[in-house]
């Protein structure tokens, strides 16, 4: 097989022994606690790496007190529960730093799974079963995003035939008649969309009423075939208007089309990645990596080492979906969004993207430029947006208990004091920036209470603001949080207004 695909799943595959039980659901503010956490585990992470780095013998530290001993830190950091990490030295991971979920407990499953990382990223242990599901989830992921990438293919050669024709007057006798004969870096983009993925090469056939198709064997190459095996076949109408929709598109740079952002930033990053290292990643995960010596060498012969990984985390689609990265040789990547069914092909929702687009050159295409603008590295996550969110889901579960205190004594609590039992360990939680949440009582004109309202003050922690500095403000009529599915790294429904800014 001459291509690769890795779903960016940043996580390390172990076997354990077991099945797999029925997953609990994972309420809102756990669930955002846990990315909370994650966001955490993988600034120490950068941090650790430092340290290692600055140490003569290239030791990881002892503990993680060393972050507040080399002023990385103020304080030891805590999980998104408030709680410490455990931290060990491990002779196969470097080190292991360990959150006990929202129990604070070893093990669990859910919410109160745990999660630990080490120097190679975010480290799950799964069972057998776990592990079997999520291999077929991936081989399927990565035929499908093959699929996306062969009829696109097949739309820019359908292109040329077009053109062919519309310049000699007839039908070309063989594909090789239409293929670009110049060395320009979209030429020879254009030449690589003349075979399919899997190396095999596209087939023309002409039809009746001046019509063509062209031919996709499969994964085999072979006519006929089931499943991956399957041949498919677009026309000249498909062709035309397929390419219709590309006609303003001139490669991943432009963002006035209506596709993925998200999938443009990946492409983006990539090219950081391959600029720094001088090849391509081998899997989407290897980009929140840290630590890696790049293509360069210092004064004194020796490899530099950039510790900054260049993303903080991989996204999701907007239905909680890993994106696929198709990698067709150590030169070409593709990366594609499969849409809500993850399935090639389909409309709207289901409709895919991918970047670059076959048959260009991103380096070639980002806004004329050269490929020099690909060496800055790309911004780190703003972790004040991260906290935004964390923030969202914490109100939500305070206004939960604040309305069900009032439906069980009928009345709202005169303080957020009154139900503190309600939280892990007893005490009211505060906001991401350690500040308390302002709860006040609403009144008519006679005195009587008739709600309440309960404000975080935004990373600033002072009233008013603007972007994360904002005032968040939610009331007795924000919709309640409800639990969802176990996946802790998937979010699967849009985000409905139940807040408003000041």
């Amino acid at each position: 097989m001459r291509f690769s695909t890795i779903l960016c799943l940043p996580v390390l595959l172990l076997l354990a022994a077991g099945t797999v039980a029925s997953e609990p659901k994972i309420s809102r503010v756990d669930r955002a606690k846990m990315r909370e956490t994650r966001e955490t585990m993988r600034s120490i992470a950068l941090s650790l790496r430092t340290i290692q780095q600055m140490n003569e013998n290239g030791a990881w530290p002892d503990s993680l007190k060393a972050l507040v001993d080399n002023k990385l830190e103020e304080a030891v950091p805590k999980d998104g529960w408030g709680r410490e990490f455990a931290y060990q030295l491990s002779d196969e991971n470097g080190y292991e730093l360990t959150s006990w979920g929202a129990d604070g407990k070893a093990g669990g499953d859910g919410g109160d799974r745990d999660i630990v990382w080490t120097s190679h990223g975010e480290l799950r242990k799964m069972s057998a079963d776990e592990k079997e599901a999520y291999l077929k989830k991936r081989n399927e992921q990565r035929f499908q995003g093959a699929r996306v990438v062969a009829r696109k293919r097949m739309v820019q050669v359908g292109n040329t035939v077009v053109s062919y024709r519309r310049e000699n007057g007839e039908w070309p006798k063989s594909l090789k008649d239409c293929m670009p004969t110049g060395d320009s870096l979209n030429e020879k983009a254009v030449k690589a969309c003349f075979q399919d993925p899997w190396g095999h090469d596209f087939t023309f056939k002409k039809l009746a009423h001046e019509n063509f198709a062209l031919v996709c064997w499969g994964e085999d190459g072979k006519e006929g075939g089931k499943q991956h095996d399957a041949d498919f076949v677009i026309t000249e109408r498909e062709v035309r208007e397929l390419y219709e929709d590309y006609r303003n598109d001139r490669g991943w740079g432009d963002y006035y089309d209506d596709s993925d952002w998200r999938v443009q930033n990946l492409a983006r990053d990539i090219m950081t990645y391959q600029d720094r290292f001088g090849e391509l990643p081998d899997e989407l995960a290897d980009l929140t990596k840290g630590g890696k010596p790049v293509n360069k060498i210092d004064d004194k012969g020796n490899k530099q080492v950039v510790v900054q990984a260049i993303r903080n985390s991989l996204p999701h689609d907007r239905w909680g979906n890993d994106y696929a990265y198709v990698k067709v040789s150590d030169s070409e990547f593709y990366v594609v969004g499969l849409g809500k069914d993850q399935v090639e092909g389909g409309v709207k929702d289901d409709e895919d993207t991918i970047y670059p687009k076959p048959g260009t050159d991103p380096r070639e295409n980002y806004y004329g430029g050269s490929e020099e603008v690909f060496i800055k590295p790309a911004p780190q996550q703003n972790d004040d947006a991260v906290l935004v969110e964390v923030a969202d889901e914490v109100m939500r579960d305070i206004v939960d208990k604040v309305k069900a205190y009032q439906a069980e004594h009928e009345s709202y609590p005169e303080k957020l004091d009154d139900i503190a039992d309600e939280f892990v360990d007893g005490v009211v939680p505060k906001d991401p920036w350690g500040n308390d949440f302002v709860y006040v009582l609403s009144k008519d004109s006679d005195g009587t209470v008739t709600g309440f309202t309960l404000t975080c003050r935004g990373s600033d922690g002072v009233e008013g603001g603007e972007g994360t500095s904002a005032d968040v403000t939610m009331n007795q009529d924000t919709e309640p949080g409800a639990a969802e599915p176990a996946d802790d790294e998937a979010d699967t429904t849009e985000a409905k207004p139940r807040a408003f800014r000041k």
